[in-house]
């Protein structure tokens, strides 16, 4: 029923505003993606499809109003509007609802809070941004605000639950970005889903009381881009934690990278290295401990059976190293290799592996664009297999392309 009213109302919104709105916009566009096996962090929206994926893409603009209709089909869901919204802009403040994807972190490849490693949740938000506008600021300082509040599909005994997030970031120079994160799942079958609630999952504790049972991560991550003239060099990090402690983030896990590029040598090249780990040690008290990250005892910190955040879940490891170098303005060759371990305690509970994996992940692809069509193709080899998420070893591809009319 959702699908259908969401599905009529931006139909109509876009043939209704149309008549009346100026410095119109429409885009579409078509998507299709193939793979020939299942892989950890698959692209393309992939990641709920088991084979292929078809998508139809069309978004409408105006001066205040956007939205954005996507029609997917793939192997496991004959009919999704993931990526679909309507959103209105006045002044520094965006309002919307929809099915949009969130990555929050100054990572590219990866967040530990909130990813495209899960299908995105149907939610409400507003996004405020705006610059400071302070004599004794530079004048590119500037900050951003996010909230939404959605709804996750089997985070609780199989059924909805709430999940409210919250991100903040400052830039108070060009090139320094701090932001601050947080989610919490709340509500579902048999707990509180009121006002009492909602400030729990906001602001206060949630280790008392009647709301003791709001699951809350939070936590902070930076990204510093080093003044160059030749070569660019940015090195950036996120810390969350996954327990609360005095209405702080506690029990963390950690992500760390460094990229570098230079855009002035013959074959124009980027590298990144990327290190994340999910694995936390026993505190004194007891209440951090291994498989701690994206478990709680009432939530499930996933979406349709994806965890939202790190791709590797807890107790996992992940050592990277991205490229991606053009050899002309049309073409760019895409390789990578990642050392990883998944489940590193055995535990029987993990939701990728019954037992520790470890082993590496390389790839090279090669994506061509022209105009407005795109092609990408990517040949991989996984040396590890993981049974419970039906991902075996060996070597696979997979093929993507993109056209907008």
């Amino acid at each position: 029923m959702f699908k259908i009213f969401f599905y009529l109302l931006l139909c109509n919104i876009i043939s209704a505003h149309a008549i009346f709105a100026q410095n119109q916009k429409l885009h579409v566009n078509a998507d299709l993606a193939f793979t020939s096996k299942h892989s950890l962090d698959l692209q393309n929206s992939l990641r709920s499809s088991n084979r292929g994926l078809t998508k139809l893409n069309s978004r409408y603009e105006t001066n205040n109003l956007s939205s954005q209709i996507t029609l997917s089909n793939d192997g496991y869901n004959n009919f999704t509007l993931d990526g679909s919204y309507i959103q209105y802009t006045t002044g520094i403040a965006t309002y919307g609802v929809g099915a949009i994807d969130r990555h929050w972190s100054f990572s590219d490849k990866t967040s530990l809070i909130l990813s495209h490693n899960a299908r995105p949740s149907k939610s409400i938000y507003l996004k405020l941004k705006n610059n400071f506008g302070y004599d004794w600021l530079p004048s590119e300082a500037n900050w951003s605000f996010d909230i939404f509040n959605g709804l996750t599909e089997g985070s609780i005994n199989n059924s909805k639950s709430m999940l409210l997030g919250l991100r903040a970031i400052l830039s108070p120079i060009k090139g320094l970005d701090f932001e601050f994160v947080q989610t919490s799942q709340w509500g579902g079958n048999n707990h509180n889903n009121g006002i009492s609630a909602i400030g729990g999952a906001l602001f206060f504790d949630t280790n008392i009381n009647s709301n003791a049972n709001i699951n809350k991560m939070a936590g902070f991550g930076i990204s510093y881009s080093i003044p160059s003239e030749k070569v660019s060099m940015r090195i950036y990090g996120q810390a969350i934690g996954e327990d609360e402690a005095g209405n702080l983030p506690s029990c963390y896990a950690y992500l760390a990278g460094l990229e570098w590029a230079n855009k002035k040598i013959k074959y124009p090249t980027t590298l990144i290295i990327e290190a994340i780990d999910t694995r936390i040690d026993t505190t004194e008290a007891g209440y951090c401990g291994p498989n701690t990250m994206y478990n709680n005892h009432i939530y499930s910190y996933t979406n349709h059976g994806n965890t939202m955040g790190a791709s590797i879940d807890s107790e996992g490891t992940s050592l990277g190293l991205f490229g991606q170098t053009h050899i002309s303005q049309k073409i760019a060759i895409k390789y990578s290799s990642k050392l990883i371990t998944i489940n590193d305690t055995n535990w029987a509970g993990h939701r990728l592996s019954s037992n520790r994996q470890s082993g590496l992940i390389n790839s090279l692809g090669m994506s061509w664009n022209r105009n407005n069509l795109n092609l990408n193709v990517n040949i991989f080899n996984q040396g590890i297999s993981l049974d419970k998420a039906s991902i075996k070893n060996g070597t696979g591809f997979d093929f993507s392309s993109s056209i907008i009319f």
